[in-house]
């Protein structure tokens, strides 16, 4: 029986070269749109008896092989929509409590439903992918899709650094299999971008957005690598904004040992230069008194220029931007592209050093195939004496060989004309590393005038070797060429003597090849993301690139970067990036658990976290002095609307228009801070004596938001300075109602404690939504935690209007264990009661002044205040489609007199009952979601 193996490439251009490789006839057909190709008859030793990727020569087996791919990472994380941008503060992102979910985008799934559909009519799976930690990790994903339908299937991974047919027949003869720990560290950094970007990002954009007419309308994003990256650039920026120029002077003596040779000998002074005319002026007269320069020294000897070491990928951009003047996200384009078509190796490396198996003969002899100059060059290093084995550089990621020429083919043949260039340089760099060093004679001559000290250097090539190979690129500075031989103690006058002046100059903006080098030299990112974060801080708008290929910081990167270093706690300093890739390589090494990296390093970012909230108004400064208050450029409303908490003046009512967006504000004059308002019609709020009603949290008059302009609610209130700046806890857009603090009288809000979880959830496959209590402008309400917009879990249950208060008995695993449900509550499905303190005289006397129950079990007191559950028979069908699978987000409550033991009763919608309070289950309007959900940079 023939083997039927599936095999996934990371791109399409891959499975096309290796349907390429298994075979010159191929049956092709298309699955949900994607290539698909079948091969017969493709023999190697069986792949059952692979496994641990040591070569296996026999005995050979034929196999049916059907290739395909995916496009880089199939599945993405994101966390739950319960943790929206609007509905949680951005801090609890930052612990691990906090769950994350597994997502195929939808241009994802047409590949997901491929690899399913074929996984079921195979017996195995190579995975082709980058031989890196990012291609175990997609390979991991591909593995939980693939076993979702095929628990059993064993999956073997392929290692290869070229498409080329040789190398492809080698992996098949030593297939291995996943490498764990780097799935594991892969992940761990996903989470901890993941987590740390979104936090961030959630807090400087609602922040900012809402104080100042910022440049874009999006998301105001921080990544843990794009940030350290930006501080490069900013930081040579500051240098060159507060560069003071200083005025120098220096000695400078030409000399010319033979009269018939014209040329003369320029002489540098030892010092260099002095910053005070008048002591260089007194050195320089001196020299001149002594009339004739005495040789001191004069020196010859011999000089090597070494040749380049492999080329890695670090380098390779360097170069790259250097020599073709192209940017590192181009080039890592143009190079992918050279490896699917087998011209290059896998671009992605670290390695700088060859194997000692590695056969230089047989690529030169290609490469000698050439037309033009690096034929020619490589066809003399097939001559005697003049190939030498590379030298070995210190990297080494044991995984690909250096960046080398697979194929020799003619560069005009190369229709694009970056990848014809890269193409060229990786040749070029090939043969430099066979070829010998360049050696040259230097010459060197020290002479005395008076007290001072001046020497000329000189050099001659003799032999230029590598640097033929790489010409015109590398230049060998012959400075003054080879200098005459003077005998040491001979005068000589000079020619000339003089005293010149000059100033000091800034540094340049940032170079992209500099940039590159301190990335590498400080851990941001790996040789294969460099490039993509480099093109993250400019597609942010934080900084720019000129067409010399320098960066220069924009407004809002520098206000960002100043925001952050006054704080004290320099987030766009490397040190906590070099510390998370430093951890994520000691995963990758078996030495930690992805566990306990992402617990340690979340805890260290919550505490930055705290550090940021508590010093936001450092940002709001540094914020402050580049761009302008929405307060200023807005259209006064009405003056003095309400009392500012800070300076107890009055505050001006604004709004600005943006587009289709009214945005409501209130603008203190005196402070110059403009706090935002959400929708709706804002109202000062007052007292019965008319007096203005005061946050007590922050002195602020609070606002009461009443229906209209987009907001359809009965009304609530809102302080507007914890609106901007939320109370510990609570998520971004803040209410009153929304508030747990139980020291403001304002709070109507009350910490979420789960009740128990809710039954229709749980009917539905989603047994880990919970059922809460919760206070609102309309009473107590006890409801599920599963909402979004449009699409609402409808178990909800008001509690009477006769409640003063009602609370959740503090109650902890072994605590208090009278809180607990006895007749409810079952191992892993805890319910808790609550206790209701009734208003002065609303309930008979012998329900007392509160009762301690559970509505679930206490049908007497159910039926004494008329409340009633909900039922599924209580809700109709949806009310309109939505696109979410979640049947119990579909339903419309109707009213119901089951329970209530009346009959003909009205249900009010949205609002507390009397006495006789009853269930509201209806689909309630929810908050816009935001495009990007999670917010921050992975």
């Amino acid at each position: 029986m023939t083997i039927k193996v599936l095999n996934v490439a990371e791109k399409p251009s891959v499975a096309r070269s290796l349907a390429q490789v298994f075979g010159r006839q191929s049956d092709m057909q298309r699955n949900h749109n994607i290539q698909v190709f079948r091969h017969e008859r493709v023999d190697f030793p069986q792949i059952f008896q692979q496994g641990n990727g040591v070569r296996l020569d026999g005995p050979i087996v034929s196999h049916t092989m059907i290739t395909t791919s995916v496009r880089g990472h199939l599945a993405s994380i994101d966390f739950p929509e319960a943790y929206g941008w609007s509905k949680c503060d951005p801090s609890v992102l930052l612990t691990p409590q906090v769950p994350l979910e597994t997502q195929y985008k939808e241009d994802m799934q047409p590949i997901f439903r491929n690899l399913q559909q074929l996984a079921r009519e195979v017996q195995a799976c190579i995975l082709w992918l980058d031989c890196d930690r990012e291609g175990e990790a997609i390979g991991d994903e591909v593995r939980t899709v693939l076993l979702q339908v095929h628990p059993q299937m064993p999956i073997y991974r392929a290692r290869f650094s070229t498409v080329l047919p040789q190398e492809i027949q080698s992996a098949l003869r030593s297939l291995g299999r996943l490498n764990e720990h780097h799935v594991k560290a892969v992940q761990a950094r996903m989470e901890l971008d993941l987590r740390v970007g979104a936090a961030f990002t959630r807090f400087q954009t609602k922040r900012l957005q809402r104080q100042f007419v910022l440049p874009t309308e999006g998301v105001v994003s921080y990544g843990p690598c794009q940030f350290p990256t930006l501080g490069f650039v900013v930081e040579r920026w500051a240098r060159i904004q507060t560069f003071a120029p200083e005025d120098f002077w220096f000695l400078e003596l030409t000399l010319t040992a033979d009269e018939a040779n014209a040329r003369p000998i320029i002489f540098q002074w030892k010092r260099t230069r002095l910053y005070d005319q008048l002591t260089t002026l007194i050195l320089y007269e001196a020299c001149l008194d002594a009339q004739d320069a005495i040789v001191i020294s004069a020196n010859g000897r011999p000089k090597h220029k070494w040749r380049p070491v492999p080329l890695a990928t670090v380098e390779l951009q360097k170069r790259a931007s250097r020599f073709l003047q192209i940017s590192s996200e181009q080039l890592m384009t143009a190079a992918e592209e050279l490896y699917q078509q087998g011209y290059i190796s896998y671009p992605r490396t670290e390695t700088e050093r060859f194997r000692p198996e590695f056969q230089h003969r047989p690529l030169l002899e290609q490469l000698a195939t050439m037309p033009g100059e690096m034929g020619e060059l490589a066809q003399r290093l097939l001559l005697p004496g003049h190939f030498q084995n590379p030298r070995a550089g210190p990297n080494d990621d044991q995984a690909h060989p250096p960046i080398t020429p697979c194929k020799a083919v003619d560069p005009a043949s190369i229709g694009n004309h970056q990848q014809r260039r890269v193409y060229e340089l990786v040749v070029k760099h090939y043969l430099a590393c066979c070829s010998r060093d360049a050696v040259g004679r230097e010459t060197q001559l020290v002479v005395r005038m008076g007290e001072e000290e001046f020497q000329a250097t000189g050099l001659m090539v003799l032999e230029r070797n590598w640097l033929d190979a790489y010409r015109p690129w590398e230049r060998w500075s012959t400075g003054q060429g080879e200098l005459p031989s003077l005998p040491v103690g001979s005068r000589i006058r000079p020619t000339s003597l003089t005293m010149k002046e000059g100033r000091t100059t800034p540094p340049s903006p940032l170079s992209e090849v500099e940039l590159i080098s301190l990335m590498d030299r400080h851990g941001i990112g790996t040789d294969a993301t460099i490039a993509q974060h480099i093109a993250t801080i400019q597609d942010r708008e934080y900084a720019v690139k000129d067409g010399n290929l320098k960066f220069s910081p924009t407004q809002l990167g520098i206000a960002l970067v100043e925001g952050y270093n006054s704080m004290g706690y320099q987030l766009n300093k490397p040190d906590l990036r070099r510390e998370t890739e430093a951890e994520c390589n000691l995963i990758a090494a078996g030495q930690k658990t992805a566990e306990e990296v992402v617990l340690r390093l979340l805890e260290k970012m919550q505490q930055c976290y705290r550090t940021a909230v508590q010093e936001a108004h450092l940002l709001d400064r540094a914020v402050a002095r580049h761009y302008q208050s929405l307060g200023d450029t807005s259209t006064v409303v009405q003056e003095q609307f309400t009392l500012c908490g800070t300076c107890r003046h009055p505050m001006t009512l604004k709004h600005n228009i943006q587009g289709r967006v009214t945005r409501k504000m209130l603008h203190c004059a005196s402070c110059s801070r403009t706090w935002a308002l959400p929708r709706g019609i804002p109202q000062p709020k007052r007292d019965a004596q008319n007096q203005p009603v005061i946050c007590p949290l922050c002195q602020y008059q609070v606002v009461q938001i009443t229906t209209g302009d987009g907001y359809t609610g009965s009304g609530y209130n809102v302080c507007p300075h914890c609106f901007s700046n939320p109370p510990p806890g609570h998520a971004p857009d803040f209410r009153c109602l929304n508030c747990t603090n139980i020291e403001c009288p304002l709070s109507l809000g009350t910490p979420d404690v789960t009740l128990f979880h809710c039954p229709f959830c749980a009917s539905q496959g989603n047994p880990t939504q919970s059922v809460t209590l919760r206070k609102t402008s309309r009473g107590y309400v006890v409801s599920c935690t599963h909402f979004q917009r449009g699409n609402r879990c409808p178990y909800s249950i008001w509690l009477p209007k006769e409640c003063e208060e009602v609370t959740v008995l503090d109650v902890t695993s072994n605590e208090n264990e009278d809180g607990l449900c006895a007749t409810c509550s079952r191992p892993g499905h805890l319910v808790l009661k609550m206790k209701f303190t009734w208003k002065r005289g609303s309930v008979p006397p012998h329900l007392g002044s509160f009762v301690t129950t559970c509505i679930l079990c206490d049908t007497s007191f159910r039926r004494e205040m008329e409340i009633s559950l909900p039922q599924p028979n209580q809700v109709l069908a949806r009310t309109r489609p939505t696109t979410n699978n979640n049947s119990t987000n579909n339903y419309r409550a109707v009213s119901t007199s089951r329970e209530r033991g009346t009959a003909g009763r009205g249900t009010q919608r949205g609002r507390g009952g009397g006495r006789g309070g009853w269930t509201h289950a209806s689909m309630m309007n929810g908050r816009g979601t935001q495009r990007n959900r999670s917010g921050g940079e992975r």
